[in-house]
């Protein structure tokens, strides 16, 4: 039990042990390899429903992307626990204001880095149309493995079991290209186990706002 709780804790910090020549190259991998994202969805039962400083959090996440030179991978650690306390609403309005800002300033690769992380959000909030209405998702010929990897969990999420197979195969194909050798091949049918669990999730938080 406490093996599992020491894995659970040091996802989010493995990185950090990096040395400082390679870690460009690595957390770009990991970034577009799909890997962080892929982490967080396998993680979501364990992670869910935890206590966490949300305010403190929505802070941070202004903080980070009001930064010179934003870190991504930091945004998606602390998108990812708004996300399980169902807070989804305000990072997307941060998120928005944000992106808008990079498009006015010319800063294409933030503004694309930040749209990556909008449509995560929206899909974690179940509005699937709004995510795949993103240009970065309607970009064809990207090598980045999350365009993909987001279409195979859209698609699960709609019951089109046969479309996610197809972005999924797709996704670990880009994933091989980008990601260092070491990084663990997960596979479909935890990937689809998580999705289910997430849609599962989504709809029972519909139904209470509803009520």
């Amino acid at each position: 039990m406490a093996e599992d709780s020491a894995k659970t804790t040091s996802r989010w910090t493995k990185y950090r042990n990096i040395d400082a020549t390679t870690a460009p190259i690595i957390i770009i991998g990991a970034l577009h390899g799909g890997k962080l994202t892929m982490e967080r969805l396998i993680d979501y039962q364990n992670s869910k429903g935890k206590p966490a400083e949300t305010e403190a959090d929505l802070k941070e996440l202004k903080t980070l992307l009001n930064s010179e030179q934003p870190s991504f991978k930091e945004l998606q650690c602390v998108l990812a626990r708004l996300e399980m306390n169902r807070r989804e609403d305000e990072a997307i309005k941060v998120l928005q204001k944000a992106l808008k800002k990079a498009r006015k300033e010319g800063k294409s690769h933030e503004a694309y880095e930040i749209e990556m992380l909008l449509a995560e959000m929206y899909i974690y909030k179940g509005d699937v149309q709004q995510a795949l209405k993103c240009q970065c998702l309607q970009e064809e010929g990207s090598s980045d493995a999350r365009n993909p990897l987001y279409k195979a969990i859209i698609s699960m999420m709609e019951q089109k079991e046969q479309d996610a197979f197809e972005h999924w195969k797709e996704f670990k194909d880009r994933q091989h290209l980008l990601n260092p050798p070491s990084v663990h091949d997960e596979e479909f049918v935890a990937f689809k186990n998580a999705v289910n669990l997430l849609k599962k999730d989504i709809d029972t938080a519909t139904q209470l706002k509803r009520q």
